[in-house]
């Protein structure tokens, strides 16, 4: 049962200890587990917010919590180097996006696409499938992939008056400024004119979330009118460890519901908080591990700059002791060249998982020698702790899930096809804090949804 949590402050020598009976973890997905397309003073321009570290999701894991389809990651589309949205650009002026020849890929590669449902049901090709067409026009040499916005200007000119399409770009940039402001500026330094010149479009690095395109996340229980009896153990929104509740990027197998969908799952797990702690109005909180011995734990990356700085003549190169950047860029190679990163064209297989399961041993190993020389460093080392550990839960989902589900996110070349039969399941995962160890399971996939359109349920 979760008893409480210990953190640190970011501007003082202070630890803080919370001792609840109930917890909410709501720490967002995570991002740069892989090494993004973007380099040098660009590092830190990725699609999802850049503090999202894995912590929802290393912070469950370590205490013993269910989760699943960890294997689950998105690839969004956007504007090359800018990462600007796209979906302005395709729903309001209904542009289109092609080969360097100007050919529609996803016309051109339908047949291709089929193999993957639910292409041929649904009225708008699904992200991944998008990608995977477009991925096999950049493999092919057709590339670079552009979104032809002259082309929609002037078509919508043929049938707007000039102050509806002034109204139009207008909306457009707001999107942009709302969203992505640095997609102006690369615009802007590369004398594009978005009316006038073609973009180019690129496939981001992989991010790990439970909302929006993602479903990776926590198993939790579900609510109890609708979700089966294996489903629910008492507490919509709660995990399997007892009092742990999540939410939004948190509550996995449960996509698409990106801002509102989890702010109204935050109100859901909030009710229930206030349930359970009713129900269990006499457990008094009580931490298993000893706060002095934790205090020396949350501060070892500070002790082993002090004990080693004056080793070396250039601090940040030190036998001792290794950067949180340096730690970041090594667990980012490791799961770009191994775990399907935009390196290999989002591919992998069972050999390249076992090697990639050994370095992030190594560098698990490796991770109590991160230092930190200010608080501000402090933070980017438990970051990229939390980041190691989301990175393995989710290389060893991909490791298990024999099959390729998500082409356009990830493909195992071992298994490039779609197998129903054996893989219509959700894959589970449990980290024992006792043994150490890590067990996977399928866990059977049940439609709460009737298939039969307009029938009762």
């Amino acid at each position: 049962q979760v008893a409480g949590a210990v953190g640190f402050s970011v501007r003082e020598n202070k630890i803080y200890v919370f001792r609840a009976k109930a917890i909410l973890n709501v720490a967002g997905g995570a991002v740069n587990v892989f090494r993004p397309r973007t380099t040098g003073e660009g590092m830190g321009r990725v699609w999802y917010p850049v503090w999202n570290a894995g912590s929802t999701y290393a912070m469950a894991a370590e205490v013993g919590a269910e989760l699943t389809m960890m294997e689950n990651r998105f690839v969004p589309t956007r504007f090359k180097d800018g990462y600007g949205p796209v979906g302005a650009w395709f729903l309001l002026f209904k542009s289109k996006a092609t080969n360097a020849f100007g050919e529609d890929y996803v016309v051109k590669n339908a047949d291709m696409l089929t193999a993957f449902a639910p292409y041929d049901k649904a009225v708008v090709v699904p992200s991944c499938l998008r990608n995977h067409a477009m991925l096999k026009e950049m493999k092919d040499g057709r590339g670079p992939i552009l979104m032809d916005t002259p082309t929609a200007m002037k078509k919508l000119a043929e049938t707007l008056t000039p102050k509806e399409v002034k109204h139009l770009e207008a909306e457009a940039w707001e999107d942009f400024l709302d969203m992505c402001i640095g997609q102006a500026g690369v615009w802007a330094g590369l004398n594009i004119r978005p009316e006038q010149q073609v973009s180019e479009l690129m496939p981001t690095e992989p991010y790990l979330l439970g909302s929006h395109s993602g479903c990776c996340g926590i198993w939790v229980s579900g609510p109890a009118d609708i979700a089966p009896p294996e489903w629910q153990w008492g507490y919509n929104r709660m995990t399997t460890v007892k009092g742990l509740f999540t939410a939004g990027d948190g509550v996995g197998a449960s996509g698409h519901k990106f801002s509102s969908g989890s702010h109204a799952e935050g109100r859901i797990a909030g009710k229930n908080m206030v349930k359970f702690c009713l129900d269990n109005a006499d457990f008094k909180p009580s931490l298993k591990g000893d706060i002095k011995a934790i205090t020396e734990e949350i501060y070892r990356p500070v002790r082993n700059y002090f004990e080693h700085k004056d080793k070396t003549t250039a601090e940040d190169i030190n036998p001792f002791y290794i950067t949180p950047r340096m730690f970041q860029m090594r667990l980012q190679k490791i799961m770009d060249e191994y775990v399907a990163g935009v390196a290999t064209y989002y591919q992998t297989n069972g050999e390249m998982l076992k090697r990639a399961a050994h370095y992030l041993t190594l560098l698990k190993e490796d991770s109590v020698n991160m230092r930190a020389k200010d608080l501000h460093e402090l933070m980017r080392a438990w970051e990229n702790y939390h980041r190691l550990w989301t990175g393995e839960a989710h290389m060893r989902h991909i490791q298990f899930r024999e099959e390729t589900r998500y082409p356009g996110f990830y493909y195992r070349a071992d298994y490039p096809n779609l197998d129903d039969a054996n893989w219509k399941v959700f894959v589970n995962s449990r980290f024992d804090p006792e043994t150490k160890t890590w067990a996977l399971k399928k866990v059977p996939h049940i439609d709460l949804v009737p298939k039969a359109y307009g029938a009762k349920h």
